[in-house]
């Protein structure tokens, strides 16, 4: 965990600028939301294969392999090349991050209890957060030096440490009980082996009604995330090209966003626990969709309303966000923890995909239906948290 702050802030501060620092190279709007489709078929495929990778390298050695070859390879690949195709098996290559992904989350929450899961997870998602809230430091960078040459410099600086963190998380972290446990059994690799694992965990999911809608939030979730937040390569665009914002002011709305996030992290998220965290969902989704509607309904040129806006929706997003990790971190336990995750990782790319499949068309339309879209998932969201909601309240009457 220490060392996540030496990858995320390299990582924020290059994606943020990224999708306007390819089309000042000529890629169109349909182009790069065809990178994000890449990059969503290519952890697909990943997800699929994940569990079993997972289980037969160890949580520790994927970490390391599979973080080098997602994360400070295809940075590597963007400074050679920003045409088109090299951006593509830049993004392709990002999609390994679901192998790497469910060998992370397994070495914070395995062989732990259902508070420690919560608390691994919510600091998870503020050290995320946290790197955002600088987004207003590359904004001064882009601002001196241009575009190009201060997405260069995020791109050489993001090699540089997120190679050197890895290594070094590399030496410092030990395997899981659980993992050297499963690593043991696990000796072989091939197609029998990803079908067993994914048997096993369809079977545990069919008796365990919360587990599966904890995995269906998350996978929602993780839609939205690609989708309508920071880390989308529309968002900038959207206040950039749609809202006409520029400079600080810009990268100011990162900032923004990361602030109202880690404001709910640090102060509406400890209060959070097993029997409360589907009221909160349920609570927060609807703040989300107030602020969605702000958005979308914002006239143009308002500029302190439109910030508003963006407060109520990153408020709602830090509570969604680490209710929606938690939830699955809580529900998950014994050998079938990377299946679980790898099978959450499969339904977030399937659903991605068909996201953006459709915002491709819509965003042509209108750029509001990036918000619109968004509201749609988190009212699914919502959907699924009612009856847990209804059942949480009967027993704490109990």
């Amino acid at each position: 965990m220490k060392a996540l702050p030496f990858w995320m802030i390299p990582y924020t501060f290059y994606m943020y600028y990224l999708s306007l620092f390819l089309m000042e190279k000529g890629l169109t709007s349909s182009q790069i939301t065809l990178l994000m489709t890449v990059t969503n078929t290519s952890s697909l495929v990943f997800s699929f294969i994940a569990s079993p990778i997972v289980d037969r390298l160890g949580r520790k050695n994927t970490l390391l392999i599979f973080d080098l070859m997602s994360s400070a390879i295809p940075c590597a690949i963007l400074l050679i090349s920003q045409s088109f195709v090299p951006a593509m098996i830049a993004m392709a290559l990002t999609g390994l991050n679901r192998v790497m992904s469910t060998a992370y989350y397994l070495i914070l929450i395995e062989d732990t209890s259902d508070a420690n899961s919560l608390a691994s997870m919510n600091m998870f998602n503020i050290i995320t957060v946290l790197a955002g809230v600088a987004t207003p430091v590359a904004g001064v960078i882009v601002q001196k030096m241009g575009i190009i040459r201060g997405e260069n410099l995020f791109l050489i600086v993001s090699v540089v440490l997120m190679t050197s963190q890895a290594l070094l998380r590399h030496f410092f972290i030990s395997e899981t009980p659980t993992g050297l446990k499963v690593k043991a059994s696990h000796q072989k690799f091939s197609f029998k082996s990803v079908l067993d694992s994914y048997k096993g965990t369809l079977k545990h999911l069919k008796n365990n009604r919360k587990l599966l809608s904890a995995l269906m939030i998350n996978a929602l979730m993780y839609v939205y995330y690609n989708l309508g937040t920071t880390i989308s390569m529309l968002f900038t665009p959207y206040f950039a090209q749609y809202r006409n914002l520029t400079g600080v002011v810009l990268a100011s709305v990162g900032a923004i966003y990361s602030v109202g996030t880690l404001f709910s992290m640090l102060v509406i998220n400890p209060h959070m626990n097993r029997a409360s965290i589907h009221t909160y969902v349920l609570v927060s989704g609807l703040v989300s969709m107030c602020g969605f509607a702000m958005i979308i309904l914002c006239p143009m040129g308002n500029t302190v309303l439109l910030i508003g806006a963006v407060v109520l929706v990153a408020l709602g997003y830090g509570v969604l966000k680490s209710a929606a990790d938690a939830l699955l971190a809580m529900e998950t336990e014994g050998e079938f923890g990377a299946g679980v995750y790898a099978l959450s990782f499969v339904l977030c790319s399937i659903l991605s995909i068909l996201a953006l499949q459709l915002i491709d068309v819509l965003y042509t339309i209108s750029p509001n239906w990036l918000f619109g879209l968004s509201a749609i998932i988190v009212a699914m969201i919502i959907f699924i948290c009612i009856p847990h909601v209804r059942s949480g309240k009967e027993e704490t009457d109990a």
